[in-house]
């Protein structure tokens, strides 16, 4: 499916970012912002991507050395995207929808599940400073020898 190049576009990266800091500003807060996004981030240790789903699955992690493919894939920034997560399974879900209605619709039945926490993801919040989160994906410089 290719994209009109008029359409907005987030990356994967972003918009993981702006779906775990929605699901932030919906907590308690009890833990502070970095925390949460890292503790978010921390865990993933699988990332499918499709052009309208990101499908992540929760766990310790990824190993040292490996690294997430597709943070830098573009994903469309109209319509409205919807998270779906269910700690008990271990998984999470990202999914786009064309208006807001038919995200409410489908929150609406999710709700009616009651087995997850599901939100529709905000792509316009701003968080309060650069945490380490935003490296997620990125290696580590590489140390050289002397």
């Amino acid at each position: 499916m290719s994209m009109n190049p008029q359409t907005p576009k987030i990356s994967v990266k972003d918009l993981l970012m702006q779906a775990f800091l929605t699901g932030w500003e919906l907590s308690d807060k009890s833990i502070s912002q970095d925390e949460y996004l890292q503790s978010s981030i921390d865990v993933i240790e699988m990332l499918q991507v499709e052009p309208e789903n990101l499908y992540a699955e929760e766990g310790l992690g990824l190993p040292d050395g490996e690294e997430v493919d597709h943070l830098d894939d573009l994903l469309r920034a109209d319509g409205q995207w919807l998270y779906y997560g269910v700690e008990a399974e271990n998984f999470f879900l990202i999914q786009w929808y064309p208006d807001e209605a038919s995200a409410k619709a489908k929150l609406a039945d999710l709700e009616a599940l009651g087995d997850g926490k599901q939100y529709l993801v905000d792509l316009s919040l701003e968080r309060e400073h650069d945490s380490l989160a935003e490296n997620f994906g990125s290696s580590n410089p590489v140390q050289l020898r002397s």
